[in-house]
């Protein structure tokens, strides 16, 4: 007999996406000690921790409890399309992740779409920085992240979309703008507004290093229109790579926006899945049909 049941994988999925049984309770609207039975029960049956307790910080999987995970998962998606009538159409859950300052840009269009061309799927949206998105995949709490490739993918599969050429960020008028393309030294001579995410900021201070030249650090935020504004107001310049398709701020300001010239580092946009040996949920290929359809046609429209 078949000693385990699909409450209890929810259970499970649901502690290890949200990283604690508490938030999975809350989550679910059940109890925590449901959430906390059931990951006892499953571990004993398993003969194998699943969890990892950390104190003050929730439950983090174990190795054998990111395996465990995906199987879990991948039944789940497979009890719930069987739950549904019979048709050609694809149904189920795809819980993607995305950069945040590729988020807005790019993503409510795909999300759009894809509603429209595959209304069965429903989506579940995560949005964070890349060294947190790498560990959701890591543990299988997403099925397919769009963001940066900068070195950290450890045990994930990355597929191309795009690469994305930095450029300058100026004030409206300022006497660099009048130029058509600028080099990283001459910006180097103002103050910088800098993002400040992990990793991208050392993506963005090593094209100063690779030019031989210190940028003076002005201001830093974690958000691409906090750095927007504090550029259109005066108080700085800065080097991005994801560009809105106005150039203005969110405060209503004009800016500038310049090519960069000479040999620089490229961002590399890609897709990343969990599955190192190359298998993907097929719910999550839709969203990447769209989304590498969707970024390079807007990127190529952006740079040309």
């Amino acid at each position: 007999m078949i000693h385990l049941n699909l409450r209890q994988l929810e259970y499970f999925v649901a502690a290890a996406r949200h990283g604690g049984a508490a938030r999975a309770a809350e989550a679910l609207s059940v109890s925590q000690p449901s959430i906390s039975k059931a990951i006892a029960d499953l571990e004993a049956q398993w003969g194998e921790p699943l969890f990892v307790r950390l104190h003050a910080r929730g439950l983090e999987l174990t190795a054998a409890g990111v395996l465990r995970h995906r199987e879990a998962h991948a039944l789940l998606e497979k009890a719930r399309a069987l739950s549904m009538p019979r048709s050609g159409e694809l149904a189920g859950l795809v819980r993607v992740g995305c950069l945040s300052t590729l988020a807005p840009r790019y993503l409510p269009d795909i999300l759009a779409r894809m509603r429209s061309e595959w209304p069965a799927i429903e989506i579940q949206l995560f949005e964070g920085d890349t060294e947190a998105l790498t560990r959701m995949l890591e543990r299988g709490a997403l099925d397919v992240a769009l963001m940066y490739d900068l070195g950290l993918a450890r045990g994930v599969r990355l597929e191309a979309v795009t690469q994305l050429r930095p450029y300058a960020l100026l004030p409206w008028g300022h006497r660099l703008a009048a130029s058509a393309s600028l080099r990283i030294a001459d910006l180097a001579r103002e103050p910088l507004v800098l993002i400040n995410l992990p990793h991208s900021r050392e993506y963005f201070l090593s094209l100063f290093r690779d030019a031989g030249v210190t940028p003076q650090i002005a201001h830093e935020s974690t958000s691409l229109e906090m750095v927007r504004s504090l550029v259109a107001n005066g108080l700085g310049v800065s080097v991005l790579t994801t560009r809105p398709v106005r150039d203005q701020a969110y405060d209503g300001k004009r800016i500038a926006c310049r090519r960069l010239r000479g040999q620089l580092a490229l961002q590399s946009v890609v897709l990343a899945y969990p599955q190192p040996d190359g298998f993907a949920s097929p719910l999550t290929a839709p969203f990447a049909s769209l989304a590498r359809a969707g970024i390079s046609k807007q990127a190529d429209a952006l740079t040309s």
